[in-house]
């Protein structure tokens, strides 16, 4: 194994060394999003709501507005498209505004309900889970015609072979009905997708509820399951090796295209709400996901924030432990990765989304095409996901 592959005494721990590192990611994520909020002029009402949890059960609320928008009056429900309550839980008149939650067991969404325009749902983005944790959700953003992508529809993760009882229990209450695996076969068998009812020992409520499908969509490398420190050292070498000229993008995207477009047959069937995943939710994952979101219509600089937000969540100081122990895994380390290592492998750059949208556009002419061609998804299957994912 090579010196960058070894945990060296004396260095600081992952955790900390990374701390700077993911509190610039955050910044630069939270500017970026800043400067990508559209003209107020002609809206009425909340735009862009975003939620954070910051307590057990205190979640902040942020969002822009028109002058016209008055209190907006906050609902807590536990489903994204209805209010449980007739009574609100709080009247925001200036934010950020921090609301608390009694009484909602697992995930809370928030619906914003205004003097003047649309109430507007928001929840938080990443779910809060003990093993995944990329899970989150792609609800809320918003398309180039002023609609919004559902909350609790689709959700892209890492992979799902270590979630714990506490987790199965949350995420049954989400009703999710297929899980897209993007892994070969050899990944899958090595650490299998599990749900609730299907771990030893489970012995909480959701024993008895009815698992997901559990839909195989592999994308990329046939790998055969084993990978090795030798690996992990040539994996970290292309990354090191990289400039801008010489990204070419995710070839895959266009070589396993017809395998992308069987999910959004499935979406365009109402097999929601959905799970796409692959190992670490980063590459793989985040291709569909750019591709689902920009045929959404949402705009391109949206779907780079949201390509970017694995490095913020996989190398998050609640995370970092967790990263570093499955790229152990993975490589089948007698140690754990250093931080170096750790932070090149999970560091999401937009260089390479922005480099496979051109690789598209040249095979073929353009992004609609791509679909059509591609992917083939018809138009009135277009037309039907839009329907499904998109809110007024």
């Amino acid at each position: 194994m090579s010196r960058r592959s070894r945990n060296r005494l004396g260095n600081p721990p992952a955790k900390l060394w990374l701390g700077p590192f993911v509190a610039k990611c955050l910044l630069a994520t939270i500017l970026s999003v800043a400067l990508l909020v559209p003209s107020l002029a002609g809206v009425t009402g909340i735009v862009n709501p975003l939620c954070e949890q910051v307590g057990t059960n205190t979640y902040r609320i942020d969002y822009q507005a028109s002058a016209d928008t008055g209190p907006v009056e906050v609902f807590a429900s536990s489903r994204p498209d209805r209010i449980d309550s007739g009574k609100p839980i709080a009247t925001i008149r200036k934010v950020p505004a921090e609301v608390s939650v009694i009484g909602i067991p697992g995930r809370v969404y928030f619906h914003l309900k205004p003097a003047s325009g649309a109430t507007r749902v928001v929840s938080v983005r990443r779910l809060p889970l003990e093993g995944a944790s990329n899970f989150r959700d792609l609800g809320g953003y918003r398309a180039s015609d002023g609609r919004y992508v559902r909350w609790g529809m689709v959700y892209r993760s890492d992979a799902l072979a270590h979630l714990t009882a506490k987790d199965s229990e949350y995420l049954n209450h989400l009703g999710i009905r297929l899980v897209c695996d993007f892994r070969a076969e050899g990944e899958r068998t090595r650490a299998p997708d599990r749900w609730a009812g299907d771990s030893p020992g489970t012995t909480t409520s959701s024993a008895s509820a009815t698992p997901p499908e559990l839909f195989s969509v592999p994308i990329g490398p046939h790998r055969d399951g084993t990978m090795t420190a030798e690996d992990l050292k040539k994996r970290v070498a292309a990354i090191d090796a990289q400039t801008k000229e010489s990204i070419h993008g995710y070839d895959y995207a266009i070589r396993e295209a017809p395998q992308y477009g069987k999910i959004l047959k499935r979406i365009a069937a109402g097999d929601l709400p959905a799970v796409e995943h692959c190992t670490s939710g980063k590459d793989r994952t985040g291709v569909f996901s750019a591709i689902l979101l920009t045929a959404l219509g949402i705009p391109r600089e949206v779907v780079l924030q949201d390509y970017l937000l694995t490095t913020r969540y996989m190398l998050a100081p609640d995370a970092i432990g967790k990263t570093t122990l499955d790229l152990q895994r993975i490589f089948g380390l007698a140690e754990p990765p250093d931080a170096a290592t750790v932070k090149a492998v999970m560091t999401t750059r937009p260089e390479m989304l922005e480099a496979t949208f051109e690789l598209i556009n040249k095979t073929y002419g353009s992004f609609d095409n791509y679909l059509r061609d591609g992917l083939k998804i018809s138009d009135s299957e277009l037309a039907t996901i839009r329907q499904h994912l998109l809110e007024p």
